[in-house]
């Protein structure tokens, strides 16, 4: 169960300083609360360089381990999804 699903079974809000992980082909990812986002992701992200910002936030060891399991501009979209779906952004 995610913290945001754990949050919203309980009805109690997530703790914002815990770490998020989401998991993706069987392979689970840790990521920082969106406060704590590199701010150099964000102008990665806001430049349209999606990946450069993916690998800022999941650092150069996770992002090895997603380059493995991702090979197609399809699983890129399909990781951010449910990367987006765990942080309460866009459409679940």
């Amino acid at each position: 169960m995610s913290a945001k699903q754990r949050a919203e079974a309980t009805g109690k809000p997530a703790n914002p300083s815990t770490n998020l992980t989401v998991t993706w082909r069987s392979t689970r990812f840790t990521l920082p609360t969106p406060d704590e986002f590199p701010l150099e992701a964000l102008e990665a992200e806001e430049s349209g360089k999606h990946l450069t910002a993916l690998r800022l936030i999941l650092g150069d060891a996770q992002y090895a381990t997603w380059r493995t399991l991702a090979t197609t501009a399809g699983d890129a979209e399909d990781f951010s999804a449910v990367v987006m779906q765990e942080l309460g952004r866009g459409n679940p």
